[in-house]
């Protein structure tokens, strides 16, 4: 919700009214430090279920569903290491002011945070507005009626006058004002609300049982959970509506995953490198075996589409399907690139030979090169580092994140993914690199019960700690450690944390940070694994002295390159930095690779790059959703560049343009 809300905002919406559980709103009072909802007004819509909601298109019933048993206030259970707050940190050093006073800030809303959950959920049942018959102009006439707004009254549903006197009644010249379709959203989220989901009295009316055919509900739309709905009581509860009702699913059973647009971009990549562009998971695209014990029931695909007025219909001929010729012709039909992809392919034949380039650890795969909010094809910040088959690491867990590792490695492999995730790093606050992380934990939780390393500000620990109080444990099964307590000048193991037994379970030599030149609290990190291979993420950052020492001498530099580098004073005032910016961060730490991620949605298919001096690109590259590399590999993507800017002309023509404009005014 925090991340459709800002996209939301972004597209120019001044206000908007949340419905739901009473409290469901407090979660912007717990994120408004984070997630910037300057302009954008959120209210708490009163949700009564003894009144209905109406507005210019239909009337709303609210269902409200409490837990059976009932309910006291839960304690919190977290395996967390951020309880004992001083102005020093694990080896008694001073650390900076501002993470000390996020640390206070965070034990004081800790005291505070005693209320009970939110023990309940909502369904709605909606009803449209009646639809107003149509003028029938023949009987207008019949009247006496002459062309003219006297007509527009009279569909509006007004009695006029005519100017003999003669009263001519709506009814008398309009067909049959049609009644309202109804359709239903539902969740029951777990068994223990099931009781009183099944039996609740607003639902009666529209079930068989009922005496009025028009409350018979077109549709119902169930989030509800499939452990759920398996279960006999709420398949009876189904079987209560008319045959003729159709029950649409969104769960987590649904195997359709994303969008066209993220494949036809991923077939394109793949052409250059197979291996480095893999092809997304395609079987969420393939058709599901319809269940056999209810009369219409639909597992939802994108682009479903229920049409409810003028007509009641569910159309399924727009669903997402795939269509690689397309993809290659639209590649292919650009002059000289068959030609200019050839040469490409013998290029990275010969080095692949050359540098015994070969399948390895560690793997990393972008999940997220975006910034700020997601696009078709650049999702926000996310990088799952694989340090071997059975070890992994999130660097970062923008919005979505779960989404794409399942789009990489489709519905039935994601778990034992998943389940090598042995901790999960967050850079800064920012809602872009946190945003997915609850999202991601619930995930977890649900394929494994091992300990999971959570290294964050100590802001984030504030925010998911409110959360798991008053929403939904999360926390149950992480140990929260502060990204100050791994400062590279102070850490010392064998203190405070047990840091021998973190390392073996990550399968690392070292986790180290630095505070970096963005927000508060803003981090970047060094993994170095046992092999002695160092990997170093900057997170969100201008050029920062303190990066290029905890750097040095890397094998790669994982930088954010937010802008292009004519937008360096811009840059500067929002403390990202620039593509030449980022590359010179990797020249000064002396890094093998620089890979440059973390792009400007202004840049969503390809990023320019410095033209002045090419010979410093060769140790350059930039990244994409769904790329996946490991170190040997990371030679070929320089390239791969004037490939794909010719692939993706059209893009960098614009990009072109808009900076050549640019410069003809600041000229001026």
């Amino acid at each position: 919700m925090p991340g459709i809300l800002l996209t939301i905002q972004n597209a120019g919406v001044p206000e908007i009214n949340i419905h739901g559980p009473k409290g469901t709103v407090e979660i912007f009072d717990a994120i408004k430090k984070f997630v910037m909802l300057q302009t954008l007004k959120v209210h708490e819509a009163k949700c009564d279920e003894s009144k209905l909601y109406t507005d210019s298109v239909m009337s709303v019933s609210y269902v409200s569903i409490t837990k059976s048993s009932a309910q006291e206030k839960e304690s919190v259970n977290i395996k967390n290491e951020m309880i004992d707050i001083n102005n020093t940190n694990s080896n008694g050093k001073r650390v900076c002011d501002n993470v000390v006073e996020n640390e206070r800030k965070t034990q004081k809303v800790e005291q505070k945070s005693d209320k009970t959950k939110i023990s309940s959920a909502m369904s709605y049942i909606c009803r449209l507005n009646p639809r107003r018959g149509t003028l029938c102009l023949e009987k207008c006439v019949e009247k006496g009626v002459t062309p003219g707004p006297l007509l527009g009254q009279l569909k509006a549903g007004q009695d006029i006058t005519l100017p003999d006197g003669t009263v001519v009644l709506s009814k008398d010249v309009c067909s049959p004002t049609i009644p309202g379709p109804i359709f239903l959203i539902v969740d029951c989220p777990m068994e223990d609300y099931l009781e009183s989901f099944v039996n609740h009295p607003a639902f009666a009316q529209h079930q068989t049982t009922a005496s009025n055919e028009n409350d018979t509900p077109y549709c119902i739309i169930h989030f509800t959970p499939q452990r759920v709905m398996d279960d006999p009581r709420y398949i009876d509860w189904m079987r209560k509506f008319d045959d003729s009702t159709r029950h649409l699913v969104v769960n987590e059973e649904n195997e359709c995953m994303g969008t066209e647009a993220v494949h036809r971009h991923q077939y394109k990549l793949h052409m250059l490198h197979s291996k480095i562009f893999p092809l997304l998971n395609e079987k969420s695209f393939q058709k599901n075996k319809r269940p056999k014990d209810l009369p219409i029931i639909h597992r939802s695909r994108t682009n479903h589409t229920i049409y409810l007025q003028p007509e009641l219909r569910f159309d399924t001929n727009n669903e997402v399907m795939l269509h690689p010729e397309e993809y290659a012709k639209e590649v292919y039909d650009i002059e000289g690139f068959s030609e200019m992809l050839k040469d490409l392919q013998i290029t990275i034949n010969i080095q692949t030979e050359r540098l015994s380039i070969k399948k390895e650890y560690p793997e990393i795969i972008m999940l997220g090169t975006g910034s700020s909010i997601p696009s078709k094809v650049r999702n926000t910040s996310g990088i799952l580092l694989r340090i071997d088959k059975n070890h992994s690491m999130l660097l970062d867990c923008g919005e979505g994140t779960f989404g794409q590792i399942a789009k990489n490695y489709g519905k039935h492999k994601v778990d034992e993914i998943i389940k090598t995730v042995k901790a999960v790093y967050i850079s800064h606050p920012h809602a872009d690199h946190h945003m997915g992380l609850i999202g991601f934990l619930k995930e977890r939780e649900k394929v494994t019960k091992d300990s999971l390393y959570l290294f964050a500000p100590m802001s984030i620990g504030m925010w998911l700690r409110l959360y798991h109080i008053r929403f939904e444990h999360i926390l149950d099964q992480i140990n929260l450690i502060p990204n100050s307590e791994l400062f590279m000048d102070i850490h010392e193991p064998k203190k405070r944390y047990n840091y021998i037994n973190m390392y073996e379970t990550l399968n690392v030599q070292a986790v180290r940070t630095t505070l970096v030149n963005h927000c508060p609290n803003a981090y970047g990190v060094s993994v170095t694994l046992r092999n002695g291979k160092k990997i170093v993420y900057s997170g969100d950052t201008m050029p920062c002295e303190s990066l290029v020492k905890l750097g040095q001498d890397c094998d790669l530099l994982i930088h954010e390159a937010t802008m292009e580098d004519d937008l360096a004073n811009e840059a500067k005032i929002k403390t990202h930095s620039t593509t030449s910016q980022a590359i010179q961060a990797g020249e000064q730490m002396r890094s093998k690779f620089t890979l440059l991620t973390h792009f400007s949605q202004r840049y969503p298919v390809i990023p320019p790059l410095p033209t002045d001096n090419s010979s410093k690109l060769n140790n350059v590259g930039i990244a994409y959703d769904n790329m996946c590399i490991n170190l040997s590999q990371l030679p070929l993507l320089p390239l791969m560049y004037p490939t794909l800017k010719l692939m993706f002309i059209k893009y960098y023509t614009e990009i072109e343009e808009r900076t050549a404009k640019r410069r003809m005014i600041m000229d001026l």
